[in-house]
């Protein structure tokens, strides 16, 4: 992805979180019908939390997401950052969880795909721009 483009989606992504944090949930809670939590992870290099909203499906009391990255050809930092540290926290209009990120596969993986391609098409899409397979990330609630 060109720069200008990466520097647009990262403001876009950080005034979403703001705003879904300081508004409870009010604002940014759904993308074209699709809901929306806010992911929250430790920066793999700077140890800073870093938070992201990402699009969700429900799947046995497990919020399930995608890395999508709009198709990019590299995981988006945030999945990074729970492969080094999968103690997350994820934020939802009713509060916020503690959870472990734990990367599917298999036929486990292609059904919750299915399921987020189902809430939001344009998944499937970005499967076709890239060469990488798109991980399926089930954020089970811990405590």
């Amino acid at each position: 992805m060109d720069r200008p483009k990466h520097a647009v989606r990262n403001r876009m992504t950080h005034l979403h979180s703001f705003l879904f944090r300081v508004t409870r949930g009010r604002f940014g809670r759904s993308i074209r019908g699709a809901p929306v939590l806010v992911l929250e992870s430790r920066g793999r290099k700077s140890g800073k939390v870093r938070s992201v909203p990402l699009l969700y499906v429900e799947d046995d009391g497990d919020w399930v997401v995608m890395a999508s990255s709009g198709g990019d050809e590299h995981h988006p930092a945030w999945y990074l950052n729970i492969e080094a540290e999968p103690r997350v926290t994820v934020v939802t209009e009713a509060g916020r969880r503690d959870a472990l990120a734990l990367p599917t596969a298999g036929e486990e993986r292609d059904r919750l795909f299915a399921d987020l391609v189902a809430i939001y098409p344009s998944f499937d899409r970005y499967r076709e721009r890239t060469t990488r397979a798109l991980p399926v990330v089930r954020l089970r609630p811990t405590g």
